[in-house]
């Protein structure tokens, strides 16, 4: 992938942070990091082999910024709909900062598993599953959608990676889902971060 946009969205943000929100500047800086290119890279590579033809709209839980999963979606799939759902009111000011230049990009302070949602995306992604509780609270919910779901088996950071899974087959008991499109692990910085698509 191209990660031109991704710099640039994060040289927007990186002033706005400054300015506004200069506390959150380690936690922003860490948006980038080669972990996360490697890991929505493959995400956008996978999808784009099983999503549906139609596909235009997709939404993102626990999204943080969306500054590397964004710009990625728009490379693979054009200008679909993104609605972006993340739980911390600081994490969204800034994220809708650095989008406030994307007209189909649509940024909300929700927590995904107390909030009452009513996804629009054909698509739900969530790369955070090991942050929250097994996904199949959501996925029994939404049985017409397509799940994107990556955890990883990092347990060391206890006070974060509450749920970590040890392999695709654990992840897939976790997510409920039924129909497996896909399902895959990669080892980046000494840890394993699986994947699994599906209804």
């Amino acid at each position: 992938m191209d990660c031109g946009e991704v710099q640039r969205l994060w040289v927007k943000g990186l002033g706005y942070v400054s300015d506004k929100h200069v506390y959150k500047f380690k936690d922003f800086s860490e948006c980038v990091f080669d972990t996360q290119i490697q890991s929505k890279d493959w995400l956008c590579h996978e999808l784009k082999k099983v999503a549906p033809d139609n596909f235009d709209h997709v939404s993102i839980l626990a999204g943080w910024y969306g500054i590397v999963l964004i710009p990625f979606l728009y490379q693979t799939f054009g200008e679909i709909n993104v609605d972006l759902y993340d739980v911390d009111e600081y994490t969204t000011d800034i994220a809708a900062h650095m989008f406030n230049d994307y007209p189909k990009v649509n940024i909300h302070t929700k927590d995904v598993v107390f909030d009452d949602i009513d996804y629009k995306g054909q698509v739900i992604i969530n790369t955070s599953c090991e942050h929250m509780m097994d996904m199949n609270i959501i996925t029994e919910k939404f049985p017409d959608k397509l799940f994107v779901l990556q955890s990883n088996d990092n347990d060391n950071v206890k006070w974060l990676h509450i749920n970590c899974a040890k392999d695709t087959d654990e992840l897939i008991k976790q997510s409920g889902l039924k129909n497996i499109l896909y399902r895959g692990g990669k080892t980046i910085y000494h840890h394993k971060r699986m994947m699994v698509i599906g209804t």
